[in-house]
């Protein structure tokens, strides 16, 4: 959400220009008046993946909706309209907007002046019109037929708070019971929120506004947010809480007076030293927990003398006005026969029950609070220090509130920060996950695909959260994309197998990564969305040999695709172009590694074998090294080791080659089979059941052992291998030392990785032919 005091800048300057020019028609302006939610998506098929994430709120579950776009290339903001009788799809018009696959109409309406056309998708009927250069389109024709320019400036000017850079952004109008705002009442005229999504967390922020002189909101006008200090007594399981705060509450009963028309003399005098005000629903019962800016001045203004008991020393005392809470707080805070209390610090307590009493007491002193709970603490950093007022529901909570299933969401909270005329929320919706214990390993979630998997998983970047996904190719040579919660995201029919590994690339220098690789005759570059790039896929008449090689020799984002077609070396631009200035002749034997870049002091280096020669080459194709010996390769890839050029030969033998060509060998005691990896300081190789890690070699139990791979993660060295006959991972550290609660099970090599960006990482395997595994580790 941009600075909401755009909003009021650029209220005034609508207003008072006007009446001078005629101004270009924007999308607000055509939007129906008769929407009551108007839902701007930014990113499209991630807005289709939180829309269908199994979420319980209705406000977001507009898959039915969302699908019916695929009769549009989207590539700019696209805003969905919704009525009680249809629903709207307005954005920029191009001539590529409408999926050529679709059969196109046209169709001139006689009470018209402009055209209606439809398109027709999937058997559906889309009717559209072009209003200056805006796509207004729906699926019934009379909404079509009504569309109309409709000046409406307050809703212009709350869309421009909104941000492209985010997942999207909805417009609640006229919305009182809003299960995704954790709301029922308000009056607000308009909600306005940008969403971002992440496994299992769903964030917002934006404003809320209403011209009604009963906004409730507006209680707090003159008020200062505060802290919630009251999350220090509130128990750890609560299940709802409702929490209003201010620092001044004789201001904030005045205008709470005004709104609710209440005689002024109907709130309790003892809450006039009081702060933050808050009702909450517990296991035993609900109860009214008030922070006092001087607790002993409003234990004076209370008759505590009645002690009914004393529990764990605290004193519990008959409340004398047990029905004080009914009305004096409405619509916020409400709570008949509140006949019990006791005072705490600074806090005073009243419920209908002393067992709820007893409960708040005994969370209180075995620090068992919100504040000091795991699962608050995990979304408190989404949300604002100090704010007016407050909304939280726990999953049980929440199931209450919606009637319905809350779908993992167990810690959700939404604030409102009063603001001049209007207030900022703040939201977070989350399934918060218990830690497990130090050290351990957790089967954090599996995905199945609908065929055997063909080129095993590994992850990628996701650019819009940082966060990693996985990708897969089953045997249909189906390209999938995973979320870092588990989801398939698309997936996409590729004409051959993927050889090597899926790199990503920055084409626009934008931030915005896509994934690159080859088969035998395509190079592919897909965006985030899986739709093609420019001008590929690249077709070659040749079968490409190796892996696509990547290379930015300066870090500057100008990067080189180099095919390997047999004995010959082919340069491309991302822009799919010859690079001319590339000239490698051709080997006199087979390509047999895949061609690397490396850099040494500021010279750069190409380098691959062929036959029994290491080839050496400069930027342009052109040996730049020569290496004075032959060399009788395995079949192990060459690595940049201690500044040499290395790799293993058929002995198992460590060859390494410096910058002048000359060449080293000694043994690694371990012979020939080996198989190795390096990093430019640490080496490991496997030969049948021993594993050597630097010097160290570990005795593994005898079975079948993928190559050792090595990731360097949050500052440190991890070494994995699966054993495939027994179905075990086993990951080691830089000290050649196995991790606690390893092995566990799996049936393919392994990646690590960080997928959730979060705190621990992920280990992420098979455990059958058509399902990844996810492990967390703690």
């Amino acid at each position: 959400m941009k600075k909401p005091f755009l909003y009021i800048i650029l209220v005034s300057v609508f207003f008072s220009c006007s009446g001078r020019y005629k101004t270009e028609t924007t999308i607000p302006d055509i939007i129906p008046e008769s929407s009551h939610t108007i839902i701007k998506v930014n990113a499209l098929n991630d807005f289709k993946t939180l829309s269908s994430s199994n979420s319980p709120f209705a406000e977001i579950q507009i898959d039915s909706l969302l699908n019916k776009t695929s009769a549009l290339n989207i590539s700019t903001p696209l805003y969905i309209c919704i009525s009680d009788s249809s629903s709207t799809y307005i954005t920029k018009y191009s001539e590529s907007l409408i999926t050529k696959d679709s059969t196109l109409n046209s169709i001139t309406q006689k009470n018209l002046k402009k055209e209606i056309y439809n398109t027709i998708y999937n058997k559906d009927t889309l009717y559209y019109r072009i209003i200056d250069n805006l796509f207004f389109g729906s699926y019934n024709i009379k909404s079509v037929k009504k569309a109309k320019r409709d000046d409406n400036l307050e809703l212009k000017n709350l869309l421009l708070t909104t941000d492209d850079e985010n997942l999207g952004s909805i417009v609640f109008k006229n919305k009182q019971k809003n299960t995704f705002l954790l709301k029922h009442g308000l009056l607000s005229t308009y909600d306005i929120i940008d969403i971002n999504a992440e496994p299992n967390t769903i964030t917002y922020n934006g404003i809320t506004k209403s011209s009604d002189s009963l906004f409730h909101i507006n209680a707090f006008k003159n008020t200062t947010p505060q802290e919630f200090k009251l999350s220090e007594i509130i128990p750890a399981n609560t299940k709802t809480l409702t929490r209003i705060a201010f620092d001044d509450f004789t201001i904030f009963s005045e205008n709470l007076s005004n709104i609710n028309g209440s005689p002024k003399d109907s709130v309790p005098n003892f809450l006039s030293s009081s702060n933050e005000i808050a009702l909450l629903n517990s296991k035993t019962g609900n109860a009214i927990v008030i922070n006092a800016l001087d607790g002993s001045l409003i234990k004076e203004s209370l008759n505590t003398n009645s002690i009914k008991e004393t529990y764990k020393g605290v004193a519990i005392f008959n409340f004398d006005s047990p029905n004080i809470f009914n009305n004096c707080l409405s619509p916020f805070i409400s709570l008949k026969n509140t006949s019990f209390g006791f005072i705490y610090e600074s806090f005073v307590v009243f419920a209908d029950n002393i067992e709820t009493l007893q409960h708040i007491i005994s969370n209180k002193l075995n620090n068992q609070t919100l504040s000091s709970s795991e699962k608050y603490k995990s979304i408190s950093n989404s949300l604002a220090n100090e704010s007016s007022y407050l909304i939280y529901k726990d999953g049980e909570g929440l199931y209450e509130f919606l009637d319905r299933g809350a779908k993992g969401y167990n810690a959700n909270v939404v604030q409102y920060v009063y603001d001049t005329d209007f207030a900022h929320i703040n939201g977070i919706l989350s399934k918060y996950k218990k830690r497990a214990a130090s050290n351990s390993v957790t089967e954090d979630f599996t995905t199945k695909l609908p065929l055997e998997i063909l080129t095993k998983p590994q992850t990628v970047k996701n650019h819009r959260n940082n966060t990693h996904e996985i990708v897969a190719q089953d045997v249909s040579n189906n390209l999938y994309l995973i979320s870092s919660g588990g989801r398939i995201l698309w997936k996409k029919q590729l004409d051959a197998p993927i050889l090597g590994r899926v790199e990503q690339i920055d084409i626009y220098k934008n931030g915005r990564l896509q994934l690159v690789f080859a088969t035998e005759n395509r190079v592919y570059v897909i965006d985030r969305n899986g739709k093609d790039v420019g001008p590929f896929p690249m077709k070659f008449n040749d079968v490409i040999t190796q892996p696509l090689s990547i290379f930015d020799y300066d870090n500057r984002k100008n990067y080189r695709l180099l095919v390997t077609q047999d004995k010959s070396l082919l340069m491309y631009d991302v822009n799919a172009k010859r690079v001319n200035g590339f000239k490698y002749k051709k080997a006199s034997n087979s390509i047999s590694t895949q061609p690397k870049h490396f850099r040494i002091g500021s010279k750069d280096y190409i380098v691959f074998s062929q036959g029994q020669k290491l080839e050496i080459l400069n930027r342009q194709g052109q040996e730049r090294v020569k290496v004075n010996g032959k060399i009788d390769f395995s079949e192990n890839s060459i690595f940049l080791y201690q500044n040499k050029f290395t790799s293993l030969n058929k002995k198992g033998q460590l060859v390494q080659v410096d910058p002048k060509g000359r060449i080293n060998i000694k043994s690694l005691g371990l012979g020939s089979n080996t198989k190795f990896e390096t990093t430019s300081k640490t080496l490991v190789a496997l030969k049948e059941n021993k594993l050597k890690i630097k010097s160290q070699v570990v005795d593994l139990d005898f079975g079948d052992y993928t190559a050792p791979k090595i990731f360097y993660l949050q500052d440190k060295i991890y070494i994995i291998t699966t054993d495939l006959q027994s179905k075990k991972v086993y990951v080691f550290d830089s000290q050649a030392k196995l991790l606690p609660n390893f092995p566990i099970f799996g049936t393919t090599s392994a990646e690590l990785q960080n997928l959730d960006n979060k705190r621990g990482l992920e280990l992420i395997t098979q455990s059958d032919e058509k399902t990844i595994t996810v492990y967390k580790m703690n």
